[in-house]
Order: C-alpha cells, then sequence, then structure tokens
C-alpha cells in the first residue's frame, strides 16, 4: 500500500495488539535511527508478523519493529522502480477500497477487530491463517485509522514476493537481516513471514 505521510485523521490510543510484546508497552524507538517515536512529532509505522492460534486473541509475535517515516522512506528509496510499480499495482487491484471507505466513515474506531481480523487483499480471517503480518500507522501514543490499520497474510505476502525484482529481493534480505539479527535466527523465517515496508 502506498506509504506516504498521511496527516493524522482519526486517532486513537495504540491498542496492545501493537504494543510491543517484551516490554508490554507502546514501542518507544525507531529501530534504525533510534529516534524516540512516543514525543508525539514524529509519524512511525509499526509491522508486526504473527502466528495466530485463535484468530488475534491470542498468538505468538515473530518479529516486530517500529520505524520513523524518514528511515521508511530511506529504505523505500531502494526499491527498484519496477518493484514499487508491481507493488501499487497489485494492491491497487486487490484492496476492497469501498470496504476500506466504511471502515473509516464507520466512526468507530475503538474495535480493532474489523481493521486486522481479516486479510486486507485475500478476505481470509486471520484464525484460519498460519501467519500473517499487521501494519500500523502512529504519532505518538496514536493509532492513525485510515489507510492503515491493516493486516496481510501469508498467502499474499507470497503474491508479492512473486513481483519483486532480483535487486528489491536482496534489498529486502538485507534489511531482514539488519532488522531482525543474526543469520541463525532468519534460518527459521525462510519461507515464512517477511520485513516488508
Amino acid at each position: 500500500m502506498n506509504q506516504e505521510k498521511n496527516k493524522p485523521g482519526n486517532l486513537v490510543q495504540i491498542p496492545k495488539l501493537f504494543y510491543a510484546d517484551i516490554t508490554g508497552a507502546p514501542m518507544d524507538k525507531c529501530i534504525s535511527c533510534e529516534c524516540n517515536l512516543l514525543d508525539g512529532n514524529v509519524p512511525y509505522m509499526i509491522e508486526k508478523a504473527l502466528k495466530p492460534y485463535d484468530g488475534l486473541r491470542s498468538y505468538s509475535t515473530i518479529f516486530e519493529y517500529a520505524m520513523c517515516m524518514d528511515c521508511m522512506t530511506g529504505y523505500q528509496s531502494k526499491i527498484s522502480s519496477q518493484s514499487m510499480q508491481s507493488i501499487n499495482e497489485y494492491f491497487a487491484s486487490h484492496i476492497d477500497i469501498e470496504g476500506r471507505k466504511k471502515l473509516i466513515t464507520n466512526e468507530s474506531y475503538t474495535d480493532l477487530a474489523p481493521w486486522v481480523n481479516r486479510c486486507v487483499v485475500k478476505n481470509l480471517e486471520a484464525e484460519d491463517l498460519a501467519e500473517c503480518q499487521i501494519y500500523g500507522q502512529c504519532l505518538g501514543d496514536q493509532l492513525v485509522m485510515g489507510d492503515y490499520p491493516y493486516m496481510l497474510s501469508g498467502v499474499a505476502m507470497d503474491e508479492v514476493v512473486e513481483l519483486l525484482s532480483p535487486e528489491t529481493l536482496d534489498e529486502f534480505g538485507r534489511l531482514q537481516e539488519e532488522l531482525i539479527g543474526p543469520s541463525e535466527f532468519q534460518d527459521l523465517l525462510k519461507g515464512g513471514p517477511k520485513v516488508f515496508i
């Protein structure tokens, strides 16, 4: 989906689903530049890869991170123009835009379930998935409700990965290594969730 800096619209307190698992608190530092994310002036994104057991009521986290929009823009600039075009076309042709608009105009932002319990592309329910990734755009301790939050199933992620150029796949591999850690841990993720900014 388009990762441009959205102007804050409807804001809600960041739900616990988007908290750091280790601390049980909101993520407070950019994984790349380590700037303070909770001062309210820095827009940022959260990505979490999950293994649902009872939908998103019970899950284990495979990886999670928060990244400021400046760092994210820097990483996105390394994506080949061919890959970016393919990604944008994929989402434009697969997302239920009308369904998303209904969520945005519903004004019931206290219930996160309609936003993240179904894959935004495949319409698969979290309880039927072996893995999924959730994304949220934040400002300070608030979650911005609009284009985000959303969930992508592993099936959708695999389809997106198939669209990427070899150069972009290499770049995502380097990013995954930088963000997730040593290669021994990454070996566990082969065929599993991918870092996807």
